[in-house]
């Protein structure tokens, strides 16, 4: 096995380097997805109150809404381009409170998961 190792080095270095560095991202992103999924798995990262470090995505990924849903209901654009902003941001850029923006979400989950109780058979 060694010699077979040295062989592919000494004759095919670049190939060996080019797949260990396949690998290595391939290793990467595997991590980071299954960190991710175990991280939105977990219960208490489900519906959670919002704070004012919260980003749109993490409200949108605790919620599980869609973008089309929850866009409006934190005055975003559509055609907007992404933007790293806080929902603590939002809230003081639309003179809400956190509270008030909360009970926006919680009433735009509630329609949403309403209307796809309805659709299912």
């Amino acid at each position: 096995m060694i010699d077979r190792i040295k062989y592919l080095w000494a004759r095919h270095r670049l190939v060996v380097i080019a797949f260990l560095s396949v690998l290595v991202i391939i290793g990467y992103f595997a991590i980071k997805t299954f960190s991710a999924m175990i991280y939105w798995q977990d219960p208490a990262h489900k519906n959670q109150d919002i704070e004012p470090w919260m980003t749109p995505r993490y409200v949108s990924l605790s919620y599980r809404l869609p973008p089309e849903i929850l866009g409006p209901v934190l005055f975003l654009e559509k055609g907007e381009p992404p933007r790293r902003i806080s929902i603590g941001k939002i809230a003081a850029e639309n003179n809400l409170t956190i509270e008030e923006l909360q009970a926006r979400i919680d009433e735009a989950a509630a329609a949403w998961w309403a209307e796809l109780a309805r659709k299912k058979p």
